[in-house]
């Protein structure tokens, strides 16, 4: 065997050792089913390691720094979207295989089954943050379109940095406790378990608060209302950046187009408001 196909087999041993230990480790935190799972991809992993070693006839450390990173990463935004990340530097593993398919015969099948076996796996995995995650999808579209469009109005409407704080505060906390209500009476309409429609209702009212006090903050501790408003926008293209990479790895959507999209949305909402603000403002003065 090429020196060369031994070194890439080795990295891909040091892979599956760490996700074996890494996946073992994130099983131990949950329950049930979901336990169940983890611990049945840590031991396929295992497998993929034992595989490689009789290849390379060699142990090898696990990633230390890797299973770090990504334990941390569940504890902040969950184990469906630290799974998917995992699960797309497997994919463009797979497609590396194909450099060592001539040195190794079947190297190349025997992982994509693997491959699939695994994310047939994680789409069994129920998390309450995906479960929900359309309701998190409206209440956050709708929280930003809503809260920014009335910062700007506002902004060139009143041109007073507190005025408009305390007035969009208002506004976002009623837009916040109007949006869970009627969260809530949606999912009570079609769910038959009465304890999702209150879980439902519950990520929409996290959601708004969020991306309102984030919006809105700026214009309590700035006195220039443009300088709040240059950091309430800078907060809104953080939020709307983060949510949407977040919502492209568990849907497995294409970041650039998704956010594309939901930039598109925004910046004509903004827009609009800002001709409607500095309309009000030379018309009222």
């Amino acid at each position: 065997m090429k020196e060369e196909t031994l070194k890439k087999i080795l990295v891909y041993q040091k892979n599956e050792i760490t996700e074996h230990i890494l996946y073992g480790a994130l099983a131990k935190r949950l329950k049930g089913r979901n336990s169940e799972i983890l611990y049945k991809i840590s031991s396929d992993e295992l497998k993929h390691y034992n595989f490689f070693k009789k290849i390379t006839g060699k142990d090898i450390k696990p990633d230390y720094v890797k299973i770090f990173f990504y334990r941390l990463v569940s504890r902040i935004f969950g184990i469906t979207f630290t799974m998917k990340m995992m699960s797309n530097g497997e994919d463009q593993a797979e497609q590396s295989y194909e450099e060592v398919e001539d040195q190794v015969p079947g190297i190349k099948k025997i992982i994509a089954e693997e491959v699939k076996h695994e994310e047939s796996l994680i789409s069994q995995v129920e998390e309450g943050i995906i479960t929900h995650m359309g309701s998190m999808v409206l209440a956050i579209n709708n929280s930003i379109q809503e809260i920014t469009g009335i910062v700007v109005g506002l902004t060139f409407a009143l041109s007073n940095s507190l005025l408009v704080g305390k007035t969009a505060l208002i506004s976002g906390m009623a837009a916040t406790l109007a949006m869970v209500a009627s969260e809530y009476l949606s999912q009570k309409a079609e769910a038959d378990d009465s304890a999702e429609p209150l879980k439902a209702a519950v990520y929409t009212g996290i959601v708004y608060v969020f991306v309102v006090a984030a919006i809105v903050s700026p214009y309590f501790i700035f006195t220039n209302h443009y300088a709040a408003l240059g950091v309430a926008l800078g907060a809104v293209v953080i939020i709307v950046s983060a949510f949407t990479f977040f919502m492209s790895v568990v849907k497995g959507l294409r970041y650039r187009k998704a956010l594309l999209e939901v930039t598109t949305i925004t910046s004509a909402v903004v827009a609009l408001s800002l001709g409607l603000g500095m309309l009000i403002k030379l018309v009222f003065g």
